[in-house]
């Protein structure tokens, strides 16, 4: 009676560790297709005292996933903003950010020939 109980939990362990295993490869396998979008913030200056949380909402609410994009923020914010620079460099840390120049144009983006006029 001892082996058919051992038995039946064991199989009944295995399984559940399988499944497990599954759904973990499973979800994240599909966690960020890229589909060519870009997810593109420009921060006036003098905001970086709510740049944290923007980041941190931005985030915990999965908007790169529901708006199917890289998963990275890319973030138009003045080089001479020095708090919101060292706020970034934390934050980079933790999440997957990239500051763009101040002076980014929808071509530099797509990288398409860039005419000043």
């Amino acid at each position: 009676m001892e082996v058919i109980l051992l038995t039946l939990l064991s199989g009944f362990a295995f399984a559940g560790i399988a499944f497990t295993v599954i759904y973990l490869v499973s979800s994240y396998k599909s966690r960020f297709p890229d589909n060519g979008i870009k997810l593109i913030l420009y921060i006036p200056s003098n905001s970086a005292s709510k740049l944290e949380g923007l980041i941190r909402q931005i985030y915990c609410e999965g908007i790169p996933e529901k708006f199917m994009t890289d998963g990275k923020i890319y973030l138009i914010i003045s080089p001479q903003d020095e708090e919101a620079m060292g706020i970034l460099e934390r934050l980079k840390k933790m999440y997957p950010i990239e500051v763009l120049p101040e002076q980014v144009s929808y071509c530099m983006i797509t990288r398409e020939k860039y005419v000043n006029d």
